[in-house]
């Protein structure tokens, strides 16, 4: 009896022992396939933003043609004289002409600017209209174009004897950037446009050219630009200058492809790294060979202010403890960081989302009204602290309570240690919420990378940095760009050293016209 209840008491025993072996065997199966959810959820994740990067701005779908190509004869490809008039029948009627209805009221059509010439057409009754007396006209004004031409000015100079053999007297040449030149200075401002404000390649413009009637080689556009920019050189310097004097700028980088023979397949990436500054609407792009801190760390060494940036490491790593510099960090990442959880789970998501909407519409409503730096500083910590405040305290209640590695977990690790940088905004009526100006500058450069997909060298890069910053703060201050760089080709060279400030875009519209002292 008493070999048995020991055996019945280790049998127990053993039972527990292997029911507490079996829930550690479960416990750690659980936790392998929690590792596995999260990362399908990850790759999940990664996946759909790949996607989304290669597919999402194309939504364009064509109609399947089930013909059998290889039954077809070359001779079928195109169509017979009696299909075009079938076809033809097929097309609805064309539109009757209808007499113009009066518009309603606030509907008119787009005014055409005042200072664009007229070209006057009269076009009088059809008949005898001779025995009638004019009471007015009807005037119709239609927009039209003049397509482009190449011309050539020619400078004629007469040549006067002065009496009694003292010499001879002829009028002077005006200044050219590229002394003894073919090209004006507005032809060389021209191509300049169109490469980095239109975005076309200069194969693009010398077939334009060649339709216009005029052959120039690649390589004397390329030599043509390049001397065009030199003259540029002191006036870049000086916009260098003014940019890291501002008190406030926003920085952001974008990459560049630069031809390099030194380089695996010949091309080298580049960075551009760009800094707006909002108060004086200055913009500098600055050409690096990579995307390491020595970058900012050269241009900002001596910048003493504001500074809104990204997320990116390497501005935390050089301006995070400096004293006299304060690191603002952008809304608009870190919204997006939530913007890609959406999907994965939209209810946690959408509530931080729709706290960050009501940040979002402040800014606008203060637009609108016009309101100061001062006054939008006594609004954000009127309404946006208690907005943030909500958002900080949901992102510390649900950091513990969602993967890590998930989108929302990835979220929450990316806003809550930079939430000091984001909300420094309140406090300063004159910065923005997040970082968007300057991104929205660095567009063009996106643009034309898609065209001419590289620069030449990194010389060419530096000059394709000064021209993206003259172009975008031409846009900045609404400033005609073709105007002013022709004018700038047209004075640099003359202007007084002190007064070189004139020529920039932000005071040229003030300053043009105006002669030397």
């Amino acid at each position: 009896m008493e070999n048995t209840a020991k055996d019945y008491k280790k049998l127990y025993q053993e039972s527990l022992l292997t029911i507490s072996q079996k829930e550690e065997q479960i416990a750690a199966e659980r936790e392998v396939l929690a590792q596995k959810e999260e990362q399908i959820t990850q790759l999940s994740f990664e996946l759909d933003k790949f996607r989304r990067y290669l597919f999402g701005s194309k939504s364009e779908k064509l109609p399947v043609d089930h013909t059998d190509v290889s039954q077809m004869s070359l001779f079928e490809l195109g169509t017979t004289q009696e299909q075009q008039e079938g076809l033809s029948e097929q097309v609805a009627d064309l539109p009757e002409k209808k007499t113009p209805k009066k518009r309603a009221k606030g509907t008119g059509r787009m005014v055409l600017p005042e200072n664009l010439r007229r070209e006057d057409i009269v076009i009088e009754p059809e008949g005898d209209v001779s025995d009638c007396v004019r009471i007015g006209e009807d005037i119709t004004e239609v927009l039209d174009l003049i397509p482009a031409e190449f011309y050539v000015k020619r400078y004629i100079r007469p040549k006067y004897a002065k009496p009694n053999g003292e010499g001879i007297v002829t009028g002077q040449l005006p200044e050219r950037v590229i002394d003894k030149g073919i090209p004006s200075e507005r032809l060389i401002a021209q191509m300049t446009l169109d490469k980095y404000v239109y975005g076309l390649p200069l194969h693009r413009q010398i077939d334009k050219y060649r339709r216009l009637g005029v052959n120039i080689p690649a390589s004397t556009v390329s030599d043509w630009m390049m001397k065009g920019w030199k003259h540029l050189v002191p006036l870049w310097e000086l916009l260098k200058l003014l940019v890291i004097n501002q008190k406030y700028l926003q920085a952001d980088e974008s990459p560049i492809k630069v031809q390099d023979k030194n380089s695996k397949n010949g091309i080298h990436k580049g960075y551009m790294w760009v800094y707006n500054a909002p108060a004086d609407k200055l913009v500098l792009f600055d050409y690096r060979k990579g995307r390491d801190k020595s970058g900012p760390k050269e241009m900002l060494q001596d910048y003493s202010g504001i500074l809104q940036t990204d997320g990116y490491s390497v501005y935390e790593t050089l301006f995070g403890s400096r004293a006299h510099i304060m690191l603002v960090y952008c809304m608009a990442h870190a919204r997006r960081k939530f913007v890609d959880a959406l999907k994965y789970d939209k209810e946690k998501a959408s509530a931080v989302l729709e706290l960050m909407q009501q940040l979002y519409k402040l800014e606008q409503d203060m637009r609108d009204e016009g309101l100061s730096w001062m006054q939008r500083t006594r609004r954000r910590q009127q309404e946006a602290a208690p907005v943030l405040e909500k958002i900080k305290e949901w992102m510390r209640e649900h950091a513990h309570k969602v993967l890590p590695k998930s989108p929302l977990g990835q979220a929450i690790a990316y806003t809550l240690p930079r939430w000091k940088g984001l909300c420094a905004y309140v406090q300063h009526g004159q910065i923005e919420i997040d970082n968007n100006l300057v991104e929205n500058t660095i567009r063009p450069l996106a643009i034309g990378r898609k065209n001419y997909l590289f620069a030449g060298s990194h010389d060419a890069a530096e000059m394709t940095a000064a021209m993206y910053s003259f172009m975008a703060t031409c846009k900045k201050n609404n400033i005609n760009e073709s105007e002013w760089l022709t004018d700038v080709y047209e004075r640099i060279q003359s202007i007084k050293h002190k007064k070189l400030y004139q020529l920039l875009p932000n005071n040229w519209e003030k300053y043009k016209g105006l002669t030397e002292d």
